[in-house]
């Protein structure tokens, strides 16, 4: 008898293969019926997360003859090109295991739903670290040089964990400094000592608080045996709870390759694992490894990129481990920039995402527990919302905008209410504009907002401006003075002038070279920006230009009644202007400004330190160098004594219109201003009274 098929006729043929197709479209349309209801009744659930995949992508144990073609799930194509009638699979067919069919057939793709990517590659002081989503107190730093003595390990700070070789000395835990150096090389019975990925399982599971403060992890090479522990240590709050699937995973995992690296592979078969168990870890430390062997194969292993090859390999580990079964109520934020300490176990984040605080709150809560004391949230680039999560706090967010408002160059005053602010729960940065303050820079701006000023430091920077002013002076005076030590260079009418005009060109310069260093770039922060307004300038520069009047120390009196001279004179005084609104407002006051609460443009009126401080430097040299020409020439209107307080008073108080001026103008030209005017008629008074 001949095969069925030798000798069919075309038309029995068709029928056949028409039979199989009609049977395949059929099988297809009621799996994906079925697909598109289980995926109903999986967003319909109310612990789904309608974001994410609901359903896990569980391993098999055969393969399946059903194919998805990323259209839904076919049965195999009819080919009749042989004796015998054989099944092939399309040509974008996607072989599936029997448990991921259902799967894949529940979405309409062939892809099995991901992991969320948790770990990332973050920048920081010009150096990267690998961190993760779920344990956002935790650096881990992977450098070929880290090589640290117990001297310099300490001097690490606390907190701190060496891997495998990092510390060049023996296992140590020491709780009371908090430094772990989890190695088997150095100082230790290698055969009867944990290789470091059990040691950090035992770390973990004994309860390690590494929720409190901030951690550092420092190894030199990405082996499997240091990415584990590195993955037991960011994973710290779900290895603690693992589901029985993933610990038989894990724990046989960390097991085999801690025998195998502390003793070689011949001892790891009395590693203590069941031969089946055995057989199964062995399978994936090979599936791990893949990585690594290749690079090495390729002689890259030196020049491989050591944080990116760790991050690839956690990964790795995180498909291995888990299922999207474990990350049901797992939810990401767009982009954590970063955290800083305000308090004792009081946290501030600033963070980036299109949810709404509130839904913000919730999320970072579920990571950061109570320690979260404070949201800066980016909704738009440069737009914040600023959110304490708890009544209860002991810091008041005015401190916050108050400071916000002194360092965001945004905020200049133009209109006044275009500032940092809000109720003391929830505010934000200025509207419509938003800030000029990157997440890290606002992040400093907070810690510095909520620190404690010691009254020690506020009085070593007095001490410092004191210094520098004299220093200053002094070489101002004497630059000034060599004019009279070079006879025949200058016209004795002028050098009064010329002396006044290269003290202050002294001063100007020592100004300018003191903020640039003081102020790393933002002069702005010294007052040299566009002021606000000038809606205090009339009542405050009054009173600065009437202060100036018993003053004869900063500007030319002996000069001629003629047009030149009375120019020059102009001239010197304007030079004298910036000379003393540049020194004393701008760079004392601005050396000042961190140690005191100052004024905002259109906040309560008050004194604050800086403008103490900056009034009475101001007051000092103004007294000394108006003692010279009271003495020589005493007023014909009091006794000299009587000059030299009047002097004195209506210097402090000229100093502190033009401290309060500067903050409420936020720059020093509205000084600048009160200052060349009162020259001038101070020039004008002592002309007309025949000093000259």
């Amino acid at each position: 008898m001949r095969n069925c098929t030798e000798g069919t006729p075309r038309r029995v043929e068709r029928q056949v293969l028409g039979r199989c197709r009609t049977g395949a479209d059929s099988a297809r349309s009621t799996l994906e019926a079925l697909g598109r209801s289980i995926q109903r009744l999986a967003y319909a659930s109310p612990f789904t997360d309608p974001r994410k995949p609901a359903f896990p992508a569980r391993r098999g144990r055969f393969k399946a003859p059903l194919r998805c073609n990323g259209r839904g799930p076919t049965l195999p194509a009819v080919s009749t090109d042989g004796d015998e009638t054989e099944l092939q699979d399309p040509p974008d067919a996607v072989p599936l295991e029997s448990d991921d069919a259902v799967d894949a057939f529940a979405w309409g793709s062939a892809e099995p739903p991901s992991l969320p990517q948790r770990y990332r590659l973050r920048k920081e002081d010009d150096a990267t670290h690998i961190s993760c989503d779920e344990a956002p107190r935790m650096q881990v730093r992977v450098r070929r040089e880290f090589a640290f003595t117990l001297e310099r390990a300490r001097a690490l700070g606390p907190r701190t964990i060496l891997l495998d070789g990092a510390g060049s000395f023996g296992p140590l835990v020491d709780n009371k400094a908090k430094l772990y150096n989890l190695d088997h090389h150095s100082n230790c019975e290698r055969m009867v000592t944990l290789a470091t990925c059990e040691q950090a399982l035992l770390l973990v599971q004994s309860g390690l608080q590494l929720k409190e403060g901030d951690w550092s992890v420092y190894a030199n090479e990405p082996d499997l045996d240091t990415i584990l522990a590195i993955w037991c240590l960011l994973n710290f709050e779900r290895v603690r709870d693992l589901r029985p699937g993933a610990r038989e995973i894990l724990f046989p995992l960390v097991r085999l390759e801690g025998a195998i690296d502390a003793n070689g592979p011949e001892l790891a078969q009395f590693c203590g694992l069941t031969d089946e168990t055995l057989d199964r870890a062995r399978g994936r430390l090979d599936e791990l490894l893949g990585r690594e062997q290749e690079c090495k194969k390729r002689g890259e292993w030196q020049t491989v990129d050591f944080e990116q090859f760790t991050l690839d390999v956690l990964t790795d580990i995180d498909r291995l481990v888990y299922g999207i079964e474990d990350f049901r109520e797992y939810a990401s934020i767009e982009e954590i920039y970063g955290h800083t300490e305000i308090g004792k176990r009081q946290v501030a984040v600033a963070c980036r995402d299109s949810a709404g605080v509130y839904a913000v709150e919730h999320l970072l809560k579920a990571r950061w527990g109570e320690q979260l004391a404070l949201i800066a949230l980016e909704n738009h680039p440069r737009h914040y919302t600023l959110r304490r999560t708890s009544t209860l706090a002991t810091f008041d967010l005015d401190d916050a905008y108050e400071r916000l408002n002194l360092l965001d160059p945004a905020v200049d005053g133009r209109p006044p209410q275009k500032r940092w602010g809000g109720s003391n729960s929830i505010g934000g940065s200025p509207r419509p504009s938003g800030s000029d303050l990157a997440p890290d820079a606002l992040l400093d701006v907070l810690e510095d907002a909520f620190k404690k000023i010691p009254h020690r430091r506020a009085l070593i920077d007095t001490a410092r401006a004191f210094a520098w002013t004299t220093v200053v002076g002094v070489i101002a005076v004497c630059a000034g003075l060599t004019w009279g030590l070079l006879p025949g260079l200058i016209d004795p009418a002028r050098e009064e002038l010329a002396r006044v005009a290269t003290s202050a060109l002294v001063a100007i310069v020592a100004a300018l070279l003191l903020v640039r260093r003081a102020s790393g770039r933002r002069a702005w922060l010294f007052g040299f920006r566009r002021p606000a307004s000038f809606r205090d300038l009339p009542l405050l520069g009054s009173v600065a230009v009437l202060a100036a009047l018993p003053a004869r120390a900063w500007f030319p009196l002996d000069l001629p009644f003629e047009a030149v001279p009375l120019a020059a004179g102009v001239g010197a005084a304007a030079l004298a202007a910036l000379a003393v609104e540049f020194w004393f407002r701008g760079a004392v006051h601005g050396l000042l400004l961190f140690d005191s609460r100052v004024q905002s443009p259109d906040g309560p009126w008050r004194l604050s330190l800086a403008t103490y401080a900056s009034a009475l430097l101001y007051a000092l040299p103004t007294l000394l160098l108006s003692l010279f020409p009271i003495a020589l020439s005493p007023a014909p209107f009091y006794t000299g004594p009587v000059e030299i307080g009047i002097v004195v008073g209506a210097s402090l108080i000229g100093g502190l219109a033009l401290g309060v001026l500067r903050e409420r103008s936020l720059s020093l030209w509205p000084g600048v201003a009160a200052q060349f005017v009162g020259g001038l008629v101070n020039l004008a008074f002592w002309l007309s009274v025949g000093f000259h």
